[in-house]
């Protein structure tokens, strides 16, 4: 068996890291009114890595299955630890007194796909469920063609929520995003050859230009419209969209052949997702766990938030570590 590069496995850890970090200010209480602006923008600027963790992810998994075939067994591997980490958490929470059984609860986590608590997991397995088809049309779109089409999805999703109404953007998590962001991977993967690593240093210059034209965004807007300093901050932004594409180039031009731990960490970056996502466990994290808006006023607040998505994903990841070693033990004794 071919062992695989790690560049794009450290992407996968890297976009799953930001997306946990992201995690730590959106669902934090911070009263951004009482900060100072640079304080202030410090905090919110952690959001921007968690819908830039959304494109990495995607991006990944576009690149390599718009020239892979439709596996049904990785659709129920994908809906079987969803299911498997949903029910778990949920019985825990039910176990250790943590919140008592009500049907609400029970049909959240029993039926976390169907439901939708798992945005991303739906909107992935909807994605997933289009690949044959969209294949087809990535398959017999001619490069000219591919573009046009490529500009006209940036312009409804990236630029035309912020012409009709900025509202729009705001709800912008469902499996349209996530085809969008497909087609872009699907491209990137056709005309490989055309993003070589000679071109390196534009990826990174672009890259770092949208991360600062998204610290600008905040900027402005915490002044004149503070309560949607997050509005360029969305999955569907131009910025991100610019910044995860470009981040994404930068991943796979750099060379890093196997690594062993990196590609084992990797394995369970789905499972921090599901873990540290789960619909009833969620705001017993961060409400009664984390709670770091009682940090909000010591100095580098920043730096506290990083350290609690450092923890949470470590932690999910032992979970998961813990998770794949009893699987085998069990296939071990049973075959």
């Amino acid at each position: 068996m071919e062992k695989k590069a790690s560049n794009f496995e450290l992407l996968r850890i890297i976009s799953m890291f930001l997306i946990v970090a992201g995690h730590v200010t959106w669902q934090s209480k911070f009263s951004y009114n009482e900060l100072n602006l640079l304080h202030r923008i410090s905090i919110q600027a952690l959001w921007m890595g968690g819908e830039l963790g959304v494109w990495g992810f995607t991006l990944i998994s576009a690149y390599f299955l718009s020239q892979s075939r439709f596996k049904l067994k990785s659709l129920k591997k994908i809906w079987g630890i969803t299911l498997f980490y949903s029910i778990s958490i949920y019985l825990l929470l039910v176990v250790f007194h943590i919140i008592p059984i009500n049907l609400k609860d029970v049909i959240k986590s029993f039926f976390p796909v169907l439901t939708g608590n798992y945005w991303y997991v739906s909107a992935y397995i909807g994605m997933y469920l289009l690949v044959p088809y969209m294949n087809l049309v990535i398959k017999h779109l001619d490069k000219k063609t591919y573009q046009k089409f490529i500009l006209l999805m940036f312009f409804m999703f990236s630029v035309l929520p912020y012409l009709k109404n900025i509202t729009v953007v705001t709800n912008n998590n469902s499996v349209f995003n996530l085809v969008y962001i497909y087609f872009i991977g699907g491209y990137l993967r056709k005309y490989s050859s055309d993003f070589s690593r000679d071109k390196m240093k534009y990826y990174v210059m672009l890259f770092i230009g949208s991360l600062l034209l998204m610290l600008v965004s905040i900027f402005f807007l915490d002044i004149i419209k503070p309560k949607s300093w997050f509005i360029f901050l969305t999955t569907s932004s131009p910025l991100e969209a610019l910044a995860g594409v470009f981040l994404f180039l930068i991943a796979k031009n750099v060379t890093i052949s196997y690594n062993g731990v990196i590609n084992k960490i990797a394995a369970s970056t789905f499972a921090v997702y599901l873990i540290h996502c789960q619909a009833i466990f969620f705001p017993i994290l961060w409400g009664k766990i984390v709670r770091a808006e009682q940090w909000q006023f010591m100095p580098y607040t920043v730096g506290y938030e990083l350290l609690i998505a450092c923890i949470i994903y470590c932690v999910a990841t032992l979970v998961d570590f813990i998770r794949i070693y009893i699987v085998k033990l069990y296939s071990n004794i049973w075959m």
